[in-house]
């Protein structure tokens, strides 16, 4: 399913559609303060409300799923920054506008069509591709939901389709449009080009002093000396004060012996099964199988494959009914069970490779063992120390003196841009905190600023010594710079003066080929293209430019590499339009749900305007709070 999604957003039509999906869940700006209702009330649309806990529900999931599409973990002011907040609510209160018009509307689901649906989707499907409970119970477990919350949102899901079909759901786009949208998505351009590099204009050479310092004054603001700011940084992480050579073998041992299973594998096995829900069907499987009918022959009589069929390499715990973790685990390697009844059905097993469990000795591991034991004695001698340090400083003591109180490291940087940059242009080397520089730049010398936390159990204080204010440079701070930035715009204007005069020459008629084998260019032809071409040939601009006219039409544009592109457009090619096609038929359907978001979008935003939306503000600073302070 999520495969699917990710095929159909590369279109056009695809991204025009989530776009309008994220305006009408985006459209809630109000920040309507209220007081009267339930503590664990953050929202309320006419009847609907959004509870405090379902909203930090869904944030803690789009701040981990964000967190782990870009590989690190999101700070409380980098999920601000990027709206996450803003986006979860906006979609919650949006789904609350549903089922605010669903109440009124009386609209309901019964239990019987409810478990239909439930099971009809795909992703609690089996291997035999039949509603499977373990897949429910392992999806569900997942995704931090209970079979009771799940029912709760299903139904609410199904009943805002009801209402969202009414509104929309018979909206198809007339076949003018699917003719447009064809043309535009299936187009395919070739286009003769030459690539105008640096090498191709003569060296612009050195500048005069009057034209450096106007090049200079001119672009002034690029050269610009930011803020500096000096900080005293007093750090106390648990790893530099941690002291694994103290911890003896015999501390080591008992740590060691209290996890005999820690430093090792767990036993695992092969599996596959094959479902069944005939208890008749089993049994004569059974009986092929005593009879000599092998594993695979009799998962092939059924259409599958042992991929179809592959549990995995598990371990016993990992195995989620009792009854087959018990007979896969008694089982020898490479053996078939008898029918094994579980809750859900008959199975039949097969056990292929044992891996069996493997334990390190205690010499192999004391090592470790003891960099933990520190590890935790210092995390807890940090919690001590910030309490000491903060009662330290709430007398008066400066950083400096704490240090020497407590026999701490006391570093300086002298200069930091907010940006994380030295006067040197290069990153500082700054201990593991996420907001130290924005915390720093909001405070000024002689200010108290709070400890800021580092890693996951560290703190730092700092003091801002000194601040450097932002400053116009002089030219004879940043000669060699500006040198160079007018060297790369002169030769770009000269590159740009010369593609133009080839291209004015290619409109008189002149021929490309004549023409590039003139100037010592090589003449190249582009492979057929569409409008989403995303390769490093042309640039994005270049292919716009081959778009942007008939046969015979002639552009310039930047490079992809830099440099400058002269195009001319060679050839032009239509598929024929088949409104019975496959792909007509997808497009067909990523039009219509595209008008249904946009007809959606409207009337959210109707029900906005008609019955309001009250937003507790304090309540959603407390649970943004909260979900990044977990």
């Amino acid at each position: 399913m999520l495969t699917a999604l990710h095929k159909r957003a590369g279109g056009f039509v695809a991204k025009i559609f989530i776009a309008l999906l994220v305006l009408s869940f985006g459209i809630w700006g109000i920040a309507d303060i209220f007081r009267g209702f339930r503590q664990d009330t953050l929202a309320q649309v006419g009847d609907a409300e959004v509870s405090t806990q379902r909203f930090m529900a869904a944030y803690s999931r789009e701040v981990q799923n964000f967190s782990q599409r870009i590989g690190q973990p999101l700070s409380r002011e980098q999920a601000a920054n990027l709206g996450l907040p803003s986006q979860v609510l906006g979609q919650l209160v949006a789904e609350a506008a549903f089922d605010h018009v669903a109440q009124s509307l009386k609209v309901g689901i019964s239990a019987d069509e409810l478990v239909k649906q439930i099971q009809a989707n795909p992703a609690f499907r089996g291997p035999d591709g039949r509603f499977d409970r373990n897949r429910l119970a392992q999806v569900l477990y997942n995704n931090q939901l209970t079979e009771d919350m799940y029912v709760t949102q299903a139904r609410k899901l199904a009943e805002r389709r009801q209402v969202a079909e009414a509104l929309s759901g018979a909206i198809r786009p007339p076949e003018t449009l699917l003719q447009a949208a064809h043309r535009f998505r299936f187009e395919q351009r070739t286009v003769n080009y030459v690539e105008l590099t640096a090498d191709s204009v003569p060296p612009v050479g050195a500048p005069s002093e009057a034209e450096l310092e106007a090049f200079f004054n001119d672009h002034k603001a690029d050269y610009r000396a930011p803020e500096y700011r000096k900080l005293a940084l007093l750090p106390v992480i648990p790893a530099d004060i941690a002291k694994p050579d103290d911890v003896s073998d015999d501390v080591a041992r008992t740590q060691y012996d209290a996890n005999p299973n820690r430093f090792g594998t767990t036993e695992r096995r092969q599996i596959w099964q094959l479902t069944y829900t005939d208890a008749a069907k089993a049994a004569e499987d059974e009986k092929k199988i005593k009879d000599g009918t092998s594993f695979e022959d009799l998962v092939a009589e059924k259409g599958l494959s042992l991929s179809d069929v592959d549990l995995g390499l598990l371990t016993k715990d990992a195995v989620l009914d009792p009854a087959i973790a018990e007979a896969a685990f008694s089982a020898d390697a490479d053996s078939v069970s008898d029918v094994i009844n579980t809750a859900f059905g008959q199975r039949i097993i097969k056990v292929g490779e044992i891996k069996p469990a493997a334990n390190k000795s205690f010499d192999e591991v004391k090592d470790i063992l003891k960099k933990e034991i520190a590890q935790d004695d210092a995390e807890r001698e940090v919690l001590s120390l910030h309490d000491e340090i903060e009662d330290a400083r709430a007398g008066g003591a400066t950083l400096s003196e704490i240090s020497q109180r407590f026999s701490l490291p006391l570093n300086t940087i002298d200069a930091i841009a907010s940006d994380g940059t030295g006067p040197d242009g290069k990153a500082v080397t700054l201990p593991d905190s996420d907001n130290l520089l924005s915390e720093a730049f909001q405070t000024e010398p002689g200010d108290e600023a709070p400890p800021v936390q580092v890693g996951r159990r560290g703190y730092l204080w700092f003091d801002v010594t000194d601040i450097t204010p932002a400053r116009d440079r002089t030219l004879d701070e940043v000669r060699e710079k500006v040198v160079a930035d007018w060297t790369a715009d002169q030769t770009q204007k000269k590159l740009v003066e010369r593609a133009d005069e080839m291209a004015a020459k290619l409109k008189e008629g002149a021929d490309f080929a004549s023409l590039a084998t003139a100037s010592e260019m090589e003449l190249k032809t582009s492979e057929p293209f569409s409008r989403d071409r995303n390769d490093d040939t042309l640039s994005a601009r270049a292919v716009t430019e081959a778009f942007s006219g008939p046969t015979g039409y002639v552009a310039t544009a930047d490079g992809a590499n830099g440099g400058r592109i002269v195009l001319q457009v060679a050839n032009i090619t239509m598929p024929a339009f088949f409104a019975e096609s496959d792909e007509m038929a997808q497009l067909d359907d990523e039009l219509s749900q595209m008008l249904q978001t946009s007809l959606i979008s409207q009337f959210v935003t109707g029900v906005q305007n008609t019955i309001g939306v009250k937003v507790n503000q304090a309540a959603l600073t407390t649970a943004i709070g909260s979900r990044n302070d977990q």
